[in-house]
Parts: structure tokens; sequence; C-alpha cells
């Protein structure tokens, strides 16, 4: 079994004890995911749950299921049939579905973690617990219940950037500028730099080992991660200099 359906137990347990003491009108109140309360947020990572236990049952039986059978309305639907719940009910939930996706991966058999399953695109088995470990780790920020992204384990943070940056030209949004620049985004405190060459519609991103760039954006690793994430849209946390486009990038290759 790999190492992450551990890392998946302990950031839900987190998450969990972070919502001991929620009050109904507390879950009911915005979250910092915009549009979006607590309730919502909760019951996303309920149904995210449920999507992936689904993936990795089919994958038992050799099959290949959808995380959202119904698709983009089946996952709208299921958040919203939590917005109005107690929070005694959306702390169940969560807990409940985080249980059910956990018995399933248990059950996997050795031969199944290869198996594929369609979670908007396809994803190997192996993969859904840094799936989920994502999901549980941004949207425990977003429940603006204390958490925040400098609480991100180290190892959260490493396979963000991994995670961020190998899929950097397949986030480029439609309507981005297509200029041509290099960019250098720096993790102070993991000694790692990258380097974001833009030319037109080619993009090209590769380990930084110094040099002459039109901006560069810095900061620690977490909040690094959390812009890069979208959870920092004004950029608090990050230094830029030369030229400010750089601030642009997560508008420019939105992850979602």
């Amino acid at each position: 079994m790999p190492a992450g359906v551990e890392q998946v137990r302990i950031a839900t347990l987190r998450v969990l004890d972070d919502l001991d003491d929620l009050t109904d009108d507390y879950a009911h109140d915005r979250s910092r995911l915009p549009g979006w309360s607590r309730a919502e947020v909760i019951t996303h990572l309920a149904r995210n749950a449920d999507g992936l236990r689904g993936m990795v049952e089919g994958a038992a039986r050799n099959e290949v299921v959808a995380m959202y059978p119904g698709g983009t309305e089946q996952r709208a639907a299921g958040i919203a049939a939590g917005k109005d719940a107690p929070a005694v009910a959306l702390r169940a939930d969560l807990r409940q579905a985080s249980e059910a996706l956990a018995q399933a991966w248990c059950s996997l058999p050795d031969d199944g973690w290869d198996r594929v399953g369609n979670a908007w695109q396809p994803r190997t088995m192996r993969q859904l617990p840094w799936v989920r470990r994502r999901e549980v780790e941004i949207h425990h920020v977003d429940l603006d219940v204390g958490y925040e992204p400098s609480d991100w384990p180290v190892g959260f943070v490493h396979g963000a950037f991994d995670e961020i940056f190998s899929t950097f030209d397949l986030r480029a949004a439609p309507s981005r500028p297509l200029v041509d620049a290099d960019y250098r985004v720096v993790a102070n405190d993991h000694d790692s730099a990258w380097r974001i060459s833009l030319r037109g519609t080619d993009v090209r991103v590769e380990s930084d080992h110094g040099g002459q760039v039109d901006g560069e954006a810095r900061g620690w690793g977490c909040d690094v991660a959390a812009w890069l994430y979208g959870r920092d849209p004004r950029a608090a946390g990050i230094m830029a200099t030369g030229d400010l486009g750089v601030l642009r990038l997560p508008q420019w290759f939105p992850f979602s």
C-alpha cells in the first residue's frame, strides 16, 4: 500500500480535530473559497472521498469507474446537498466518507494499484492518495478554522511543487496574454527555484540555476505553493522583483 494512504489519514484527522467545535452558524458562514460556505467545503470533501472510493472499488473489480459518473452536475448537486446541514451532520458525513475510502484502499489487492479510474482524466489507483491528500490539505486552509499554509507538512509542499510545475504547461488559460518572458519562482527554505520560459504559446518549466530573468517571485515554500494553488490571490506572501507580470502566473496557469 502506498505511503500516501497514511499521510491522507493524518491530514484527515487534523481536519476533523479542527471541526470538533464547529457550530451551525460557523458552518454556514463564508469560507475562504469564494462563493462557498464552510458547510459546502466540508460536503465537497466528503463527496470527493465518495468519488475516489467508487474508483477504488471499481478497480478492485477490475473495472474503470468515473469519479463522478454523473459529471459536473452530480458533483455540484452533491455539494449543494450539504449547504444547510447542521454541523454535527457535516462532521459525521466527512468522517464516514473518509473512513469508507480508507477501507477501500485497504481492501484493494496488490495488483490493483496500477489499475486506472477516471478522475476527469485517467488516474492510476497509486496516484489517488496524493489527489486526496491535496484536496484535504488545500480545503483545510479554505475552511478558515485556523489552519494555514504554514501548517502544511514539508513533504506536502514538496509534492505540491512536483505537481504544480510538472503540469504547468497543461494549465495555460485560453485568455492569457502571449508574452515572451522568463520568470523565476524561488522557494527560499526549500533551496529550489524554477525558470518559467514563455514564448507565445510555448511554455517551458525547468530547474533554475541563476542568470538573467525578466521577473522573479520568491517566498517561503508554503507561501509559494499557496500562491500557485490560487490560495493567495493578492500574493501577500510573495516578494516580486522586475517584471511584475510574474505575479499573474496563478491567473495565467490556474490550478483547479
